[in-house]
C-alpha cells in the first residue's frame, strides 16, 4: 500500500540533508522562524533542512513515517500516543498535496513552489509574495537574506505585534 507524501526534490538553494530517502518531518517551528524553522523542510530521519520537496507516491505507512520522525526528534521511543497525533497532524498537512508537484515550507504551510501572488496568515506572521523567496533563490540569492532570513521581516510582519 502506498501514500502520497512529501520527499527531498533536489538540493537546491538550501539542503544540509544527505540521508539516501528524505521524508519531510513535522515542522518543528520556533518563535525563530528566521532561523530556518519557519521556511524550510526537516528530513524525518536526520533533521537536517532543505528547500523542496516533491510530492511522491512511497510504500510506508503513516505510523512507519511517524516513527522515525520522533524518534529522530525526540530522540527517544515514542509513545502510541505521539504516533497518533503525529499522524493526525501529518495527514491533514499532507491533505492539498498532488503528486508530482514541487513544494515549499513556509510558516506553517506546504505552498507549491509555482504559486504566485502569495497571500496567507502563517503561524508566526502573514505573508505577501508575488513569487515565492525559495523559488526566487533559484535565480537571485539575495531574496531570501532579503526576507525569509530577515528577522526584521519576520518582526513587521507579526500576527501578534506588541
Amino acid at each position: 500500500m502506498s501514500i502520497l507524501y512529501l520527499v527531498k526534490k533536489n538540493d537546491d538553494v538550501i539542503s544540509h540533508c544527505k540521508c539516501e530517502e528524505s521524508l519531510v518531518g513535522e515542522e518543528g517551528q520556533l518563535d525563530c522562524p528566521w532561523c530556518g524553522c519557519g521556511w524550510l523542510f526537516s528530513c524525518s530521519k536526520c533533521r537536517k533542512a532543505f528547500t523542496f520537496a516533491e510530492a511522491v507516491e512511497i510504500e510506508k505507512t503513516w505510523e512507519e513515517i511517524a516513527h522515525e520522525d520522533l524518534t529522530a526528534y525526540y530522540n527517544r521511543e515514542p509513545t502510541e500516543t505521539d504516533i497518533s497525533e503525529w499522524v493526525q497532524r501529518m495527514k491533514y498537512m499532507m491533505s492539498h498535496i498532488r503528486l508530482g508537484e514541487t513544494y515549499v515550507y513556509l510558516d506553517g504551510c506546504y505552498i507549491p513552489a509555482k504559486d504566485k501572488d502569495i497571500k496567507f496568515e502563517g503561524l508566526y506572521a502573514n505573508h505577501k509574495f508575488k513569487v515565492l523567496p525559495q523559488v526566487s533563490a533559484l535565480e537571485d540569492s539575495s531574496s531570501i537574506p532579503a526576507t525569509l532570513e530577515n528577522p526584521e521581516y519576520w518582526y513587521k510582519n507579526a500576527i501578534n505585534q506588541a
